[in-house]
């Protein structure tokens, strides 16, 4: 979203969470003041790019391990809330795609880190969190063996109409044995279900 990632919050390397019921899973990162990172204008009802970058954002960097596949899934959060308590909705979620064998990760690395997000036009106006995450399912057939990667921007949202999602609070979008969370790979992606609370559609 910027070259030098000054709307991202600060995150904690390239580590993944494991258990659901860390603090860091809100958006990997111990720097929660809102007023250390920058707000990115947004207007409703457009696309975004979203990025993820192992090292750098050259072409070669190895964005995940090919072997780290699984799904992305994009919430929003009212900046005021700072993530916590039901703050939580849904805005994009991506699987497995059968027709081209690919994950959602495999799509990110083909795109050398990008992924297109589109911003509800049908919400409030206001700043928000916007917080992105893959997860990655190599070790998901054992209870606890999912990997998350999720990360926190902030954004000023403009243009908007008005709308009234669902929110949830971040410990409670999945738990442990979701058939999202707990999932066998090796049985192939065709009976995947997406975790989480359903895409915020008004």
């Amino acid at each position: 979203m910027s070259p030098k990632g000054k709307y991202i919050r600060p995150y904690m390397g390239t580590a993944p969470i494991r258990d659901l019921n860390d603090p860091l899973l809100l958006c990997r990162s111990r720097g929660m003041a809102p007023e250390l990172t920058e707000i990115m204008p947004v207007v409703a009802g457009t696309d975004i790019t979203v990025e993820w970058h192992h090292y750098n954002a050259t072409k070669s960097d190895n964005v995940i391990s090919p072997s780290h596949r699984g799904p992305c899934l994009v919430y929003m959060a009212p900046l005021e809330s700072n993530g916590l308590g039901n703050s939580w909705f849904k805005i994009y979620e991506q699987g497995f795609n059968a027709k081209r064998d690919m994950w959602c990760t495999d799509v990110v690395r083909e795109n050398y880190g990008k992924l297109r997000v589109k911003i509800p036009k049908n919400i409030n106006n206001g700043e928000y969190i916007l917080r992105t995450e893959m997860i990655a399912l190599h070790n998901a057939r054992r209870l606890g063996g999912a990997q998350f990667f999720p990360n926190c921007v902030q954004i000023s949202v403009t243009g908007a109409t008005s709308g009234n999602p669902k929110m949830y609070p971040i410990d409670k979008l999945y738990s442990p044995t979701d058939p999202g969370i707990l999932f066998d790979r090796k049985k192939g992606g065709a009976s995947y279900v997406i975790p989480g609370p359903p895409v915020y559609s008004p």
